[in-house]
């Protein structure tokens, strides 16, 4: 329950429908149940339509999100935050969805928010074949200046980035 809240929190932030994603179990003895919910679901996303169209994004926008998004959620930091949100609710004892899915809202609404705008700063670094000016960064991310340079000069500390006078690229490792 706790993974279907997280997906769909971040479907939410990068700007798609939480629809398109649903997890659902079924066991091996409940083949009706099964093909009720593929035939469901299936039917749920032939009305919202194709990936973005429903958005209203174009094509480029929706690379870009999903590139940001799959960067998001293959952090650490990311998975570490939701290994303690996990933690926290076994403790709590209480597992019903709406349960999980509150916290998720409000745990995880800080981590994602600040995960997304990092992994579009790498998705922009790495897309560029030269080094980048922090305006320009900004311009693409939807950032602010302060905000890129704030994470650039940490991850120059961290070895991550290249400063070559007032451009900056990813160190490849």
């Amino acid at each position: 329950m706790g993974v279907n809240a997280l997906v769909k929190k971040v479907l939410v932030e990068v700007g798609f429908k939480p629809e398109r994603f649903n997890l659902q179990w079924a066991s091996a003895a409940e083949a009706p149940r099964f093909v009720k919910l593929i035939t469901d679901f299936t039917r749920q996303i032939q009305e919202i339509g194709p990936l973005g169209e429903a958005e209203g994004f174009n094509p480029g926008q929706i690379k870009q999100k999903l590139e940001d998004a799959l960067e998001l959620v293959s952090s650490r930091k990311l998975r570490v935050s939701f290994g303690n949100l996990t933690k926290n609710s076994r403790k709590e004892g209480a597992f019903t969805q709406e349960f999980i899915s509150n916290l998720v809202d409000e745990k995880m609404t800080d981590p994602i928010s600040s995960g997304l705008i990092e992994a579009g700063l790498i998705t922009a670094l790495k897309g560029s074949k030269s080094p980048v000016a922090v305006s320009a960064l900004a311009k693409q991310t939807g950032t602010s200046t302060e905000q890129i340079e704030k994470l650039l000069t940490t991850w120059l500390k961290q070895e991550k980035v290249k400063q070559s006078g007032k451009k900056w690229a990813l160190i490849e490792k």
